[in-house]
């Protein structure tokens, strides 16, 4: 069946750059051609190959209720049958807004994007016009999106823009400090309040606090990217679960239900700088699109159900249970690491994750394919799935001594 992904793959490199729409899903991470998806519903994404995979990748987390959820998929087709797309207001959009600022409070008032990359991007403009300064710090082991600051030093990103980027250390609480007391031209700190693209790191107790703290000693904004742990752990951010008030905050994937969808807001006072009643430019074609809008409602209605989130944390700890008992009696070099329904496997040798990847794909049970990715458990994973995996998990480790 292999051959068939490797054929598809050639196929694709002829007309796609790279083959791929993103680099991650061409497999480089953890060799091989990567699975073709041809349908996918609740746990489970079916591939060109025939095979059937528990998926733990979610479209890269986007996916809390699982594929193809049977009530968000209605209010899309209701949508589509209104129109696709109008490039005006709509009254949908308001009520999503609404939802969002009651259950983020620090966002008092929001703007609708269709990606995190774009809603990471318009939240730093938006600091530098409403600060008046230009320089950003940002953290290694955090990502942001491809917006050219984010990638300040890589190829094919001006030079100079590197003189405004300060790169530091995340849980590194002095580095910023050092920073900002030697350079009061700092616009803002962005940060995810968890490290979600360099495995799965925690901040330290006094990290996010610290953070705020210095931001507010030496007027600098401070910016959290939640589009990976927005809506993830309760019905808001995790800014609600640690009760750190950012200025700024970042939300994508969960809340646009599996459609383009991403937004960025903070304290008022900060959002009236935008265009059309400030200063600073920030606009798209297909921002606040009304059929994503109406899957983002729905997933939100649906988020809100008594006990979704207490299950789901349930449920992803028995399952962790199992799984550092594989872990713990494997005799590899690997620990697990997790927070709420989101974890990633750390191996010592990197090389191990490949050998570890390919071994579950062969099982039927598909990682996200990076060393450096989280992986995600969503409401639609039945127990079974949960077991047949953690078996699964015990049979590859095993192969890998």
């Amino acid at each position: 069946m292999a051959e068939i992904n490797e054929r598809l793959f050639r196929e694709a490199k002829k007309y796609i750059a790279g083959g791929v729409n993103s680099p991650v899903r061409s497999f480089k991470a953890v060799g091989g051609a990567p699975v073709f998806i041809k349908k996918a519903s609740g746990s489970k994404i079916f591939g060109e190959d025939g095979k059937t995979y528990i998926d733990y990748c979610l479209s890269w987390g986007a996916l809390l209720l699982g594929h193809a959820h049977r009530d968000v998929s209605l209010e899309v087709k209701k949508a589509v049958e209104k129109g696709t797309s109008y490039g005006a207001p709509t009254k949908i959009e308001t009520e999503f807004a609404r939802r969002i600022t009651k259950a983020v409070p620090s966002m008092e008032r929001i703007r609708l994007v269709s990606s995190g990359t774009e809603a990471a991007m318009s939240a730093v403009r938006a600091a530098r016009g409403y600060s008046k300064k230009n320089k950003l710090i940002k953290f290694k082991e955090c990502y942001h999106g491809h917006g050219d600051y984010f990638l300040a030093g890589k190829r094919g990103v001006p030079e100079n823009l590197s003189r405004d980027v300060l790169n530091l250390d995340y849980n590194k609480l002095e580095q910023v400090e050092l920073a900002l007391s030697e350079d009061r031209d700092i616009a803002c700190v962005i940060v995810e309040p968890i490290a979600a693209n360099s495995g799965l790191l925690l901040p330290q107790k006094s990290f996010l606090e610290g953070l705020r703290k210095l931001t507010l000693r030496y007027k600098a904004l401070l910016v959290f990217d939640e589009v990976i742990t927005g809506f993830r752990f309760c019905f808001g951010a995790a800014q609600n679960v640690f009760g750190i008030i950012p200025d700024l905050t970042c939300l994508g994937k969960i809340i646009g239900g599996g459609f383009p969808l991403a937004c960025f807001g903070g304290k008022d006072e900060i959002m009236r700088c935008l265009a059309p009643e400030g200063n600073v430019y920030q606009a798209g074609t297909l921002s606040g699109n009304p059929v994503a809008v109406r899957a983002g409602l729905k997933t939100l209605e649906l988020l809100k159900t008594p006990g979704f989130y207490k299950k789901l944390n349930d449920k992803s700890e028995l399952f962790y249970r199992r799984l550092d008992k594989a872990v713990e009696t494997s005799g590899v070099g690997v620990c697990l690491n997790r927070f709420g329904p989101m974890f990633n496997f750390c191996f010592r040798d990197k090389l191990k994750f490949k050998k570890f990847f390919h071994q579950l794909l062969s099982c039927g049970v598909y990682l996200s394919p990076s060393a450096d990715e989280v992986c995600f458990i969503s409401s639609a994973h039945s127990d079974k799935d949960l077991n047949d995996t953690a078996n699964a998990v015990t049979y590859a480790l095993s192969r890998l001594n």
